[in-house]
């Protein structure tokens, strides 16, 4: 019996993971193709909005690093970069949420989108780390 229920729930969580991936996906490749016409207004806007020290970095994680300059404009939005900032950079509270507040501001409309497309695929991230490290253990 308990076999079968471990059995149902990793059948869901695969069927959940595949689905939220492919929402995700399927967001980003909307939204990119959405904005393609304003792609360098929209990364010259969220480069302004970065604090001085920080901005030829958030340029180049926008146009170069990111695979996708979508995700490179939410970049101070990914849960794990908040301490990076803060640490590495030395970048202030204040600078980072007002960082947050412009990029919200300048995305306007898509935001949301951007948003609820980024948290997926953390928590899909997240899922597949942490199904690895259970079954590995």
């Amino acid at each position: 019996m308990t076999d079968k229920v471990i059995w149902m729930i990793g059948v869901i969580n695969i069927l959940m993971l595949t689905i939220g991936m492919f929402i995700t996906i399927l967001l980003t490749i909307y939204l990119v193709v959405k904005n393609r016409k304003i792609k360098e207004e929209l990364i010259n806007k969220v480069a302004d909005c970065a604090p001085p020290v920080f901005r030829e970095r958030s340029i180049n994680s926008m146009r170069n690093v990111a695979h996708n300059w979508l995700i490179g404009t939410m970049f101070p939005l990914i849960w794990f970069m908040y301490p990076i900032l803060r640490l590495l950079c030395s970048l202030s509270n204040v600078e980072i949420i007002t960082w947050r507040k412009n990029i919200r501001m300048t995305l306007g409309s898509i935001y949301s989108l951007c948003v609820f497309s980024l948290n997926l695929s953390s928590v899909g991230g997240i899922y597949l780390v942490a199904s690895y490290l259970l079954s590995s253990s």
